[in-house]
């Protein structure tokens, strides 16, 4: 990278030149280690949202260009030419493979695909013994952990790591087609034709069998769920895929660093928009009156209560989402051939809308305003959004990990600690009452 020099003055005079570096994106990055080593001074962030932690090469959202690009490529270009184990190799090794290349990734999936009976019934064990209105991610966190005891896939070495791959992407869609099974009260049964040399192995139509019954898949809905699976392989450095590298850093497996990510995808902030999207499409077809009305009372409403609406705006994104561009598309065009649902109807009529007002001009649908309602349309139950989610980026989530494991040094954040010092024990003086009120609003319903 080219460099220049900042000179830092500090309180005392001194002056300090810090080199400063330039990315070919456009990015300026000062060294916080060198501020640190040179001035004694730390940078607080809290959020991080300002301090870069990595210097990446797999995949960078363009802002200013309103562009996601994998290794270099735009995202239009990368679903118009690659299927999701394309891109897995695109992400993994930076380049797109050979047929010859793809064929032994093909066959390798296949032979990690075949799980010995004991994995199989351990499996089911776990998933079987949630009911079927448990948290579809918590069902996926215990397998995974079950997975991490009985098979461990430690990233020791290269071998270890090809080994960790093969066997994490062979055995997820599996998983989560158990899962979706489970949740629809059905048998949990796994594909049958993997093929001894990965001749009839189809990562995708195994997957989609399971979900929509095999011999039932068609090549829509083949081609709608690689493309879905295509466009949440990675997204830059998100809070997930930095969990997984942060545990990946402490020196754990490929197992509890995917237990990391996919954890981090669980709470109300990263992972599960898509959900609430279906939450809010549900509630304005239940509504009564004309469909186009409810949706613009919807938007008037959220405005006045000034209440965000799922599925638009984007934290880097001040337009919109390139992968919605393209889920847009697909999702009209069923719309227009007398193939789409309500909820793809409302989603057709709400962006139409919410590109007439002012006020939205750089809230924009995402990727989450569109693939709820395709992921509906394949047979993927509302609640399994942040499951499907995961099963998708796990190409990303693989890629960095095996990247991290490149560093030797463990990801440990610094701290300013800003409390008390050197009291006494008889300083800290007890609560009036006589109890210490850890739990203040616990004590108060207990005094009820």
């Amino acid at each position: 990278m080219e460099h220049s020099y900042l000179t830092i003055i500090l309180p005392d005079g001194s002056s300090h030149p810090i080199p400063i570096y330039f990315t070919k994106t456009g990015q300026t990055l000062i060294c916080g280690k060198t501020v640190a080593k040179t001035t004694g001074y730390q940078i607080y962030d809290s959020e991080l949202r300002h301090t870069t932690t990595e210097l990446a090469s797999l995949s960078y959202l363009d802002a200013g260009a309103l562009e996601l690009y994998y290794r270099g490529i735009p995202i239009q270009l990368v679903v118009e030419n690659c299927d999701y184990l394309d891109t897995i190799i695109l992400l993994y090794e930076s380049h797109l493979p050979s047929p010859e290349e793809k064929q032994w990734f093909r066959e390798q999936l296949a032979k990690h695909s075949i799980l010995d009976q004991k994995i199989i019934k351990g499996l089911k064990s776990v998933i079987s013994s949630f009911s079927t209105h448990a948290n579809p991610v918590a069902i996926l966190s215990s397998g995974l952990s079950y997975l991490s005891g009985e098979c461990s896939l430690p990233l020791r070495n290269q071998g270890e790591q090809l080994e960790a791959i093969f066997k994490a992407l062979a055995i997820t869609p599996i998983m989560v087609g158990m899962i979706v099974q489970h949740v629809k009260q059905q048998p949990l049964v796994l594909p049958q034709d993997v093929g001894c040399y990965g001749q009839n192995y189809d990562y995708i139509n195994n997957l989609l069998g399971m979900i929509c019954g095999f011999g039932n898949v068609t090549d829509e809905q083949r081609s709608l769920m690689d493309t879905l699976m295509v466009l949440h392989a990675d997204a830059g450095l998100s809070p997930s895929t930095f969990a997984a590298k942060q545990n990946i850093s402490n020196g754990t497996g490929m197992w509890r660093s995917l237990i990391s990510a996919l954890n981090a995808l669980s709470g109300d902030k990263h992972g599960g928009a898509n959900f609430r999207v279906l939450q809010m499409f549900q509630e304005i077809a239940a509504a009564d009156g004309d469909l186009e009305d409810n949706i613009r009372n919807y938007i008037q409403q959220s405005l006045t209560q000034k209440q965000k609406i799922p599925g638009l705006g984007h934290i880097e994104f001040k337009g919109i989402d390139p992968r919605a561009r393209i889920l847009g598309k697909i999702c009209h065009q069923m719309v227009e051939e007398g193939k789409g649902d309500t909820f793809m109807h409302i989603a057709k009529e709400m962006h139409k809308q919410i590109d007439t007002i002012p006020y939205f001009d750089k809230i924009k649908p995402n990727v989450d305003f569109y693939s709820g309602v395709l992921w509906k349309n394949l047979g993927i139950p509302d609640q399994l959004m942040i499951v499907m989610f995961y099963c998708s980026r796990i190409a990303g989530y693989i890629a960095n990990i095996c990247l991290a494991t490149e560093k030797s040094t463990i990801v440990f954040p610094n701290q300013a600690y800003v409390g008390k010092t050197n009291l006494l024990f008889n300083d800290v003086e007890p609560s009036s009452s006589g109890v210490i009120p850890l739990f203040p609003a616990l004590t108060a319903s207990l005094d009820m």
